[in-house]
């Protein structure tokens, strides 16, 4: 992976900048820092302020696992594309696709309400009920290892069968067949018309949209792995405000840009 605010990766940046293309974020671990508390997690006012500015000049999205009615008024307005639960709810999931998701969820709960209410609590497992989707965090377990692989049994034995994502100490679970981050942000790319993607995540859960190899200009993954299709990574969440201001330097065509470029 070649770090993004290198030369190398400065080069790149102009490179997209000059493109019209479709600007994406997932929001946790991206945009916003990863915290306990997710009901704490807000983007930092530097960078809130950057891709307010962003969205004026390109289209910009966030693209999250969190449900919409938790993560859009966190965006607060800052980008006018927002999906949330995985790709689940995009402005173009169709009504039947959503009712279709709701019901599962449903379904799902009540087992989870009955058989195993109490095992989790004991294991430390908090289920997140998305109404579209669901999520067990484990980030309090003792043995994450141990729990994610009694999750992942359990999961196969709920109807219909889910589709696990793996999330940083979560097992997110959707509805068989769904719309995933990769489809729906290149649904949106496609019907705004865009000539590609640029994309940023922080775990596996955004892999999808990294695996969009013809349509994705550039991906960059919050945090250095290996194994990640994404081509260039940013060490921290802090970050991501000097790579949104130098975009739009260079997009103005700004003294600023130059000055960006000699920091980094």
């Amino acid at each position: 992976m070649i770090y993004l605010l290198s030369s190398e990766g400065r080069e790149a940046l102009r490179a997209v900048a000059s493109r019209p293309i479709l600007y994406a974020f997932d929001f946790d671990g991206t945009l916003a820092p990863i915290s306990p508390d997710r009901g704490a997690v807000n983007i930092p006012r530097p960078t809130a302020e950057r891709l307010t500015e962003l969205a004026k000049r390109v289209p910009c999205a966030v693209v999250s696992g969190r449900a919409l009615a938790d993560l859009t008024p966190r965006i607060n307005g800052a980008v006018p594309y927002v999906i949330g639960n995985h790709g689940l709810e995009s402005p173009l999931t169709s009504p039947d696709v959503l009712s279709l998701a709701e019901h599962a969820c449903l379904t799902w709960m009540k087992r989870v309400a009955t058989d195993l209410a109490q095992p989790l609590k004991v294991a430390g497992v908090e289920v997140e009920n998305k109404r579209y989707s669901l999520t067990f965090h484990y980030r309090g377990a003792d043995d994450p290892f141990g729990i994610r692989r009694v999750l992942l049994q359990f999961c196969m034995q709920l109807t219909p069968t889910p589709r696990c994502i793996f999330g940083k100490a979560s097992v997110n679970v959707l509805p068989p067949g769904g719309t995933g981050k990769g489809e729906a942000t290149l649904a949106l790319m496609n019907h705004l018309r865009c000539a590609g993607l640029f994309f940023a995540g922080d775990d596996e859960t955004d892999e999808d949209v990294f695996g969009l190899s013809e349509e994705l200009m550039m991906g960059v993954r919050v945090g250095h792995h290996a194994e990640s299709r994404a081509q260039y990574y940013l060490r921290d969440p802090a970050e991501m405000e000097e790579v949104i201001r130098f975009l739009i330097g260079r997009m103005d065509g700004t003294p600023e840009s130059s000055a960006i470029e000699r920091r980094c």
